[in-house]
């Protein structure tokens, strides 16, 4: 049975377990933290999370999770079937992933432990969410998903790593991300709506403490 390494807080995590539920693949969840422990290291080369384990090897790096289980498991698609349309989901993923979450990212540790914000940096993250924020603006159509009528894994990757980006948006630059883009808050609803959905998100909320324990703890 296939193997899913990582933990309910992550963002990342949940875009691969967020797929598995979605295809109906039988899986073994193992809760772990990002660690540079010997033996994780064998599974996941940078000790990230997620990972998966499979009856071939490990895999980790979370795009290429996504792209190995829509190939192994290619029903339902969550790739659109034909190259352009494909490449089209690819960018918006990408999008989301590098001017979205990523320089989200670099906030946390002031949301979630209370460091230290020097104007730079708040600059520089600001200049790139609204880089981000245009970008899905214009790539995205939200009808009612984020590239037409059917689920893709744009919608997945976009919806987790708008955790990160909307929480920081919020507490750092008191902004609501998804209102700026048009048809995105209904979108999010509607994502958020889905049993899946609100299952990760339970998951979330009840992970959470021992979750910020940890990163406290450091």
């Amino acid at each position: 049975m296939l193997k899913l390494y990582g933990f309910a807080v992550s963002n990342y995590f949940n875009m691969v377990k967020h797929s598995l539920l979605h295809k109906g693949v039988d899986f073994e969840e193992i809760t772990v933290y990002p660690n540079a422990s010997a033996d994780y290291l064998r599974k996941s080369p940078l000790g990230k999370v997620p990972c998966i384990e499979t009856d071939e090897g490990f895999l980790a790096e979370t795009s290429v999770i996504l792209d190995y289980l829509d190939a192994r498991f290619p029903q339902p698609p969550l790739y659109p079937a034909d190259a352009w349309s494909r490449a089209k989901c690819q960018e918006l993923m990408k999008i989301a992933e590098l001017y979205l979450e990523l320089p989200a990212r670099r906030l946390l540790p002031v949301v979630l432990a209370g460091a230290e914000l020097d104007d730079r940096t708040r600059a520089e993250v600001q200049e790139i969410l609204d880089k981000g924020v245009a970008a899905v603006a214009a790539l995205a159509s939200f009808k009612p998903y984020a590239l037409g009528d059917t689920l893709t894994l744009a919608d997945i990757v976009l919806r987790y790593s708008m955790v990160v980006a909307e929480l920081v948006g919020g507490a750092v630059f008191q902004r609501d991300l998804s209102g700026e883009v048009p048809g995105m808050a209904e979108w999010k609803a509607l994502m958020a709506a889905s049993p899946i959905s609100r299952q990760l998100d339970a998951d979330s909320n009840e992970a959470m403490a021992a979750f910020l324990a940890m990163v406290k703890g450091k």
